[in-house]
């Protein structure tokens, strides 16, 4: 009898929150949704050399605000045509670092930190890009970089998520469990992707050892993002709710 009365407490206690729950997943009537604005191509402004595939550029615009929540920008692919020496390379990291130096200005208080903490991590992949045609292992390199880039935003999206994770589902549930999993997945498939890039780079004779040093400097703020994401979704595991028993 004690289990049954449990088991009706819950339901009850479940039947006077569903309500609630379901305001807050579907939003405030007339509330308004949260736009990417245009993204920055940044091969007409970095003064570098000329983008062949701006259907797919590495770096877009600054994430906008919205009630404290930030909302990512797609890393998208940007290709150089020219063959670029490695001090053009640095040349065009730098250039690109002073736009986003620029851009970051504009931005709401809050939002700055982590423009740039994840502009790092799209210098790093647009980087690794653009020697695509500079090496013999370019293209084995940049492959990667793809691989990495489609994770991380996929990584990026599920953040997002737990940040948005109602206040009630939070009391109830707890973290958002399933998105910090694919967090840590990704994570591990990354971790493999960047530890293959170092290898590629490090048993290539044939490589400018300049642009080898530039490459493999990529991959420190790859492999750190990695890790706070790893602690990020490690965080919301390890939140509870009153209902958390009933899920394991």
């Amino acid at each position: 009898m004690r289990f049954l009365s449990i088991i009706i407490c819950l339901f009850l206690f479940l039947a006077a929150v569903a309500p609630a729950i379901a305001a807050e997943q579907g939003g405030e009537p007339g509330q308004a949704t949260v736009t990417r604005g245009p993204p920055v191509e940044p091969g007409n402004t970095s003064g570098g050399p000329p983008v062949t595939n701006p259907a797919s550029p590495v770096m877009a615009g600054p994430p906008d605000e919205s009630q404290g929540e930030r909302v990512r920008e797609t890393v998208r692919e940007e290709r150089i045509n020219a063959s670029v020496d490695p001090a053009g390379l640095r040349n065009l990291i730098r250039a690109r670092q002073e736009m986003q130096e620029e851009e970051v200005k504009i931005l709401p208080q809050q939002a700055r930190a982590r423009y740039i903490h994840e502009n790092q991590v799209r210098n790093a992949v647009f980087c690794l890009l653009a020697a695509e045609n500079m090496t013999g292992i370019g293209p084995h390199v940049a492959e990667n970089a793809r691989e990495y880039n489609a994770s991380v935003n996929a990584q990026w999206s599920d953040e997002v998520a737990m940040e948005r994770r109602s206040g009630i589902m939070r009391t109830l549930f707890g973290g958002d469990r399933e998105a910090a999993d694919r967090i840590r997945i990704h994570a591990e498939e990354n971790e493999r992707r960047i530890e293959e890039i170092r290898e590629l780079i490090q048993n290539s004779s044939s490589t400018d050892p300049e642009l080898s040093k530039i490459l493999l400097e990529q991959l420190g703020p790859m492999e750190e993002e990695q890790r706070r994401l790893q602690e990020r979704a490690m965080m919301e595991e390890q939140k509870k709710g009153f209902l958390s028993w009933i899920f394991g």
